[in-house]
């Protein structure tokens, strides 16, 4: 897999995560899967429910998405933002799966925002292994 995380001047970061695993799940799948990831990392603390992912599944709204539109999200807020802005994507192609955050902007800054980008890539890597397993 390769994973790459790049934090700009302006306090937003884009981060990268592929795997050379060819799928031919629709972007709706991928998101899917990638949010089950999320639901069994956190072991159901954190799950996405309308439009957001929840403590729970319920409240409060950890991030906030509008809605899927060409494989993407735009982020739209919650309380791991530090303010509205980036998406979230997923891709394939006949050679790489793929999940992309762009010019979101964390709350969490310094060592923190450490955590929350290790936890990102731990996400990814489940989900690029989900979807080789899938796809077998």
């Amino acid at each position: 897999m390769e994973s790459v995380s790049v934090k700009h001047e302006d306090g937003t970061i884009d981060t990268f995560q592929r795997a050379h695993v060819a799928s031919e799940l629709d972007p709706t799948r991928l998101e899917r899967l990638y949010w089950d990831e999320i639901r069994r990392v956190t072991l159901g603390a954190a799950r996405f429910s309308h439009g957001a992912i929840r403590v729970a599944g319920l409240w409060p709204v950890l991030l906030r998405f509008g809605p899927l539109v060409d494989g993407r999200r735009t982020i739209a807020g919650g309380l791991f933002a530090l303010r509205p802005g980036g998406t979230i994507s997923w891709q394939t192609s006949a050679e790489h799966t793929s999940v992309l955050v762009e010019g979101f902007a964390p709350l969490l800054q310094g060592p923190f925002w450490r955590v929350e980008a290790w936890f990102h890539d731990l996400v990814a890597r489940r989900f690029l292994a989900r979807v080789a397993r899938e796809t077998r």
